[in-house]
């Protein structure tokens, strides 16, 4: 029966990934290309996302709701509604290391996005809020790192994957564009103009930290579509010599 039910499995995860392409072929744990080949044909074919194997939409990703303090010491705090994400379907994976002796898989990736969302900026310290629609692009590179398990399910073994601690770095700096109603509000009240030399002496990298905040938001999404497939399908589908 346990043999029966995992054929079942299989033969379901085969039928919905067969309305977009054959399964990925395995790779070698250190074979970087064939990895990196493989999760870029998994995005480019999922982006909008497979229900049925809890796989989401990241491309574009909308993240409802987000509340970032940009700085503390000026009192300025953003809260983000809507936020569309796109770039995240032709993400690059960069660098990617398997450890099978500490079971932890670490990678690195670069993705070009692009957001936009409606945005709520408070100047606490004055009781002071602006509404408008905030939107950036700018290259984002990310490192991921999880511990991962081998689970045997009836004859089958699966890649359980752990929790995920993602950072992410902006290297050149970012475009960012205000609404222009926004923008003529800001820039004629006495409180906003008073912290713009503060503000503009270090800009890019509050910046770079409101950007990176978003983008770590959007990868748990990723990172959720990692876990799901490697639940799909066994672990001798994605990889060689590792799954015994």
């Amino acid at each position: 029966m346990a043999v029966y039910r995992s054929l079942l499995v299989l033969a379901f995860a085969g039928c919905v990934l067969s309305e977009f392409g054959a399964p990925f072929e395995p790779c070698d744990k250190d074979d970087v290309k064939c990895i990196s080949t493989a999760f870029q044909s998994f995005f480019e074919k999922t982006f909008n996302g497979v229900p049925n194997l809890d796989i989401k939409a990241i491309d574009p990703l909308i993240i409802p709701e987000l509340t970032y303090e940009v700085d503390p010491d000026m009192g300025l705090l953003f809260e983000f509604k809507n936020v569309n994400v796109t770039g995240l379907k032709n993400q690059q994976i960069l660098d990617f290391h398997m450890d099978t002796d500490k079971k932890t898989i670490v990678f690195k990736m670069k993705a070009e996005l692009y957001i936009m969302g409606d945005v709520k900026i408070s100047l606490t310290k004055h009781n002071k809020v602006f509404n408008g629609v905030y939107s950036a692009s700018y290259t984002a590179r990310g490192n991921t790192q999880y511990g991962y398990a081998l689970v045997q399910k009836g004859n089958v073994v699966h890649i359980q994957i752990g929790p995920e601690v993602h950072s992410c770095e902006i290297s050149e700096e970012p475009i960012i564009t205000l609404d222009q109603s926004l923008q003529n509000v800001i820039d004629h009240d006495v409180d906003a103009r008073a912290l713009k030399p503060s503000f503009d002496t270090k800009k890019v990298t509050l910046r770079k930290n409101t950007l990176c905040r978003i983008e770590e938001t959007a990868y748990t999404t990723v990172v959720h579509n990692i876990r799901s497939v490697m639940k799909a399908f066994p672990c001798r589908a994605c990889f060689k010599n590792i799954c015994e």
